[in-house]
């Protein structure tokens, strides 16, 4: 199923997310997030929190330059993207959400769209992955089915940087094992 999220505005949006797990959940639900503990986001799913005071001032800028990351791929890469206005769901758990930033155009991936202070670029110096970056990616291939993703970073406003990501079912299957555990043992 899908939801069309053109129309929201950013608060129906944020309320249409607690009904579910989405991407950036996933790291959450592992304990892999440093920003926001199980219990945190339990709060928020079960209307205990407010979701918009929790989101801070990264998230904000991090949405605002998102198409200025997107230009900067498509520039780099020479590859090209296109929005995603759609709220996916997984086809067997409707709570398994994913918002993806973009759509690659002509391939079977997506584009995840980042922003990190100066004071994270040592989390970005490797070929790895940032662990919950990787596992919101992989939540998302497993939602959409595509078999690989690219993540964008601007780092500090001034390093840029982007990668590749294949699919790996294994992983997905863990995650998926968490989600599923969270939302039917604890917010139902």
């Amino acid at each position: 199923m899908v939801k069309n999220t053109l129309e929201m505005t950013h608060q129906e949006w944020l309320q249409e997310r607690t009904k579910g797990i989405g991407g950036s959940d996933a790291s959450v639900v592992l304990g892999l997030n440093k920003w926001k503990t199980p219990f945190e986001l339990w709060l928020e799913k079960t209307g205990q929190s407010n979701v918009e005071e929790s989101a801070g001032e990264a998230a904000y800028f991090g949405t605002l330059l998102e198409d200025l990351v997107a230009k900067e791929f498509e520039r780099r890469s020479g590859k090209k993207v296109r929005r995603n206005n759609f709220m996916l769901q997984h086809p067997e758990y409707p709570f398994i959400t994913a918002n993806i930033d973009r759509k690659v155009v002509g391939e079977d991936a997506l584009l995840e769209c980042k922003t990190a202070s100066a004071y994270l670029a040592k989390d970005w110096e490797s070929e790895e992955i940032p662990a919950p970056y990787l596992v919101q990616v992989q939540h998302y291939l497993g939602v959409t089915g595509y078999e690989k993703a690219y993540i964008a970073v601007l780092i500090g406003g001034q390093k840029f940087l982007w990668k590749e990501i294949e699919r790996d079912d294994e992983l997905i299957d863990m995650i998926f094992d968490a989600e599923i555990h969270f939302w039917e043992h604890h917010v139902i």
